[in-house]
């Protein structure tokens, strides 16, 4: 028989596969939601006219960042009601809101590391994963605990500390010095009374929370939890820039009983974002209606959360609340930019318009102040889609229905300056297809758009006011991730495709070099295909699977095959020589019945060894050799 904490577990599990099954079904479908209010805003104050009541919210300036917020407030918790009130009623359209994810120079010169870190998109801006290493350890999260492996000596490799844990699961963490900061969802529940027609239920009402774990690892075979950090709401993404952590979650608003119920039978505290910090008291308390700050465009009942924890010291968390979501983040070492995707159709689900509506953060020491917000039309692809380079943010977005790719589907690419307003355009090319992937080095963009074809288009953003493409090269497939080599090299990871009658179907995976030497005649170097049909890795849909030793001109992932009722899992190493071109090194495997806990999820190097992780066992090979070493079972 299950314990009651076995059974609530269970619970929590079933129903977080519900939010990511949920999650990925809005991508795929059009999903009826309702339009939002326009929020006018006039100098410095808001006024919306809501059932025949007059709101004004007034901007004020925060208290935390030394800049105003150049945002207004809501203020209270009338005008909170009366905004979502208004923003639930207006079905005028429906809107799609998907809610859920310098270039190193080839040198020979370049210093040997004796471990491998997290594959970023921006040089000293680190993102968290599930498997993080320094120079002697791994930290890997399996399930409901974290391992730690002693890696000082490949022959002596073991696991020294295990941190499990109830009722919270992690999902990804950082390294910092003899810090470890775990960032997962803590679970728990209310028991509601209610009566109704004279029986009496039980209801138990699930409560999901975004927790940061902070621990101290000066003992390592003991970390200890200095710090817990737990905010409402779910997670989205994060970055750790120096020694500070700028997370971003979603929280949703429940809207039914604010458009059935009268305001004075409401709890208003209910609806306020609610925290807690150990270093701070632990006790939960409230964010006001006095701090939560109303975008111009609030596109759904939902508030979007920024968290900025300075890992140096134990003051209070920098949180701004705002009223909106997020979707991609993008950040670079100064500023943060949030886009939300915004879809458009009318009574009949005929597709109007797409536009992306991006907020721009700067983010110093832990403080995060809101700068400016602005729309372009298109949808982006995913946070390789936009970049910052100088006083400039570039982003490329595909026009048109994304679902429904016909003769008005194309694809643009913006350049804003600092206020993100746009100063140049590539516009209208790739007609009929979408983007599938983008990468920019220096004052470069590579974009792949893919339909019948892989078109890898060059352009040229040296001038930001005019944006050129240099070049174009075709070739059958797609790629959809961009990993630069050096100033004249990109690889390609994507799928093969092929001809099946009148449909073009994924064939299986593939690994290309360009070369990018003569920009306006791009050119397949050379390429090795990975697997068929029933083969997929990761590192499709998510760069963190990449092992990238540039120094050693190495790279290698996790893939899977299905076949005949097993589970082939391996990673893969390859050497990369431009004359001879990708050279597999090796691989390390594991087999098993349909059995996920041997599916290999990344493959790290420290102290000349390589180590295969899954959430069975740990492989170890010499690096050179690739002899196994040892095995570590978990």
């Amino acid at each position: 028989m299950k314990t009651n904490n076995e059974f609530i577990k269970g619970i929590y599990e079933k129903y977080n596969e519900h939010l990511q099954e949920k999650q990925n079904t809005k991508k795929r479908m059009i999903t009826r939601i309702v339009n939002v209010a326009a929020i006018v805003i006039v100098a410095l104050s808001l006024i919306i006219i809501s059932n025949g009541k007059q709101v004004k919210l007034e901007t004020i300036e925060d208290d935390i960042v030394e800049e105003k917020i150049n945002l207004p407030k809501v203020g209270n918790f009338e005008n909170f009601y009366n905004i979502i009130q208004e923003n639930s009623k207006n079905y005028d359209f429906r809107v799609e809101n998907s809610l859920n994810q310098e270039l190193e120079k080839e040198n020979d010169s370049l210093p040997s590391k004796n471990y491998s870190s997290t594959n970023v998109q921006v040089d000293n801006v680190d993102e968290a994963d599930i498997v993080k290493v320094d120079n002697k350890y791994i930290y890997y999260i399996i399930e409901n605990k974290i391992v730690i492996i002693n890696a000082n000596k490949p022959q002596e490799a073991d696991v020294i500390a295990e941190i499990s844990y109830d009722n919270f699961s992690p999902k990804e963490m950082y390294i910092n010095k003899n810090k470890l900061i775990v960032i997962g969802w803590q679970y728990g529940y209310n028991s509601i009374r209610k009566t109704e027609e004279s029986l009496i239920n039980d209801v138990i009402k699930l409560e999901q929370k975004l927790s940061i774990i902070i621990y101290n690892l000066d003992n390592i075979a003991e970390p200890k939890e200095i710090r817990k950090i737990e905010i409402e709401g779910s997670y989205l993404s994060s970055r750790m820039i120096e020694n500070n952590i700028y997370i971003v979650s979603n929280r949703y608003i429940n809207s039914g009983d604010i458009l059935n119920k009268e305001i004075q039978n409401l709890n208003e505290k209910d609806y306020q974002p609610k925290y807690l910090d150990t270093a701070n008291g632990g006790e939960e308390k409230c964010i006001g209606f006095d701090k939560i700050y109303s975008f111009e465009q609030m596109e759904n009942t939902s508030y979007l959360i920024i968290t900025g924890i300075n890992l140096e010291n134990t003051e209070e968390p920098d949180i701004k609340v705002f009223l909106g979501a997020g979707e991609h983040v993008y950040s670079s070492s100064q500023n943060m930019y949030i886009a939300i995707n915004n879809r458009k159709y009318d009574d009949n689900y005929k597709f109007i318009d797409a536009k992306t509506h991006i907020i721009k953060f700067e983010l110093k020491n832990g403080k995060i102040n809101f700068k400016v917000e602005t729309d372009v039309d298109g949808n982006i692809n995913n946070q390789f889609s936009m970049d910052e380079d100088g006083e400039f943010f570039r982003i490329a977005t595909t026009i048109g229905d994304l679902w429904n790719i016909d003769e008005n589907t194309s694809n643009n690419l913006y350049v804003l300056d600092s206020e993100l307003k746009e100063v140049g355009k590539v516009s209208n090319f790739a007609k009929e297809e979408k983007i599938y992937s983008v990468r920019y080095v220096g004052n470069k963009a590579y974009i792949v758009t893919f339909k019948q074809t892989d078109p890898l288009f060059v352009v040229d953003l040296s001038d930001p006011t005019e944006p050129i493409i240099l070049g174009e090269l075709k070739i059958p497939g797609y790629s959809t991730y961009l990993h630069p080599y050096d100033e004249t090299h990109i690889i390609g990871f994507g799928y093969d495709t092929k001809e099946n009658g009148t449909r073009i179907v994924d064939y299986g995976l593939k690994m290309v070099m360009f070369d990018i030497s003569n920009l306006s005649e791009p050119k397949e170097l050379f390429k090795v295909y990975l697997g068929d049909r029933s083969t997929s890795s990761e590192l499709t849909y998510n760069h963190k699977a990449l092992l990238y030793l540039k120094e050693k001109n190495i790279l290698a992932f996790p893939m899977t095959s299905y076949k005949n009722g097993n589970i082939d899992s391996k990673a893969v190493i390859y050497q990369i020589n431009l004359q001879q071109g990708f050279i597999k090194q090796g691989e390390i495997s594991t087999v098993g019945k349909y059995d996920y806990k041997k599916q290999i999820e990344r493959i790290v190097f420290i102290n000349d060894a390589y180590y295969a992780l899954s959430n069975s066992v740990v492989k170890l090979v010499d690096v050179n050799t690739m002899e196994m070493i040892k095995e570590i079972e978990l």
